[in-house]
């Protein structure tokens, strides 16, 4: 319903307004991938008869999105160092844990995820100048 919604404000744009156009693609795509999950969540539960477990990987992945103002982007790099000293830690006192080789993927994907955001808040700051 809320991407029916969105959908029907695309109009309200120029046709050469691709910038104005993309946030609101963007929330498109977001509830509708949303839906996914919950139609997903549902045939899972329909086939098992019980809830799937949350994976907090895939959480912590999938709520980085691109931000746009310097202080969001360093809330998030400040959620990754938090998330990376952590799985560190996991790592350090369970080196033979049978998802320690996940744990090692994560945490690579975290620091790249924070590395980039470092980059896009120098370019935010040198853009903004």
């Amino acid at each position: 319903m809320e991407a029916a919604l969105l959908s029907n404000t695309l109009h309200e744009f120029r046709d050469d307004d691709i910038e104005g156009v993309r946030p609101v693609i963007a929330q498109i795509d977001a509830k509708r991938r949303e839906w996914s999950q919950v139609l997903k969540t549902i045939d899972y539960f329909d086939k098992t008869g019980t809830l799937p477990k949350q994976q907090p990987d895939q959480s912590i992945m999938a709520s980085i999105e691109k931000k746009e103002g310097v202080a969001e982007l360093q809330l998030e790099i400040n959620r990754l160092s938090v998330n990376i000293s952590k799985y560190t830690k996991k790592l350090e006192t369970t080196p033979e844990h049978k998802k320690a080789e996940q744990w090692r993927e994560d945490l690579a994907k975290m620091e790249a995820m924070k590395n980039e955001l470092r980059k896009d808040i120098i370019n935010l700051n040198y853009a903004s100048k």
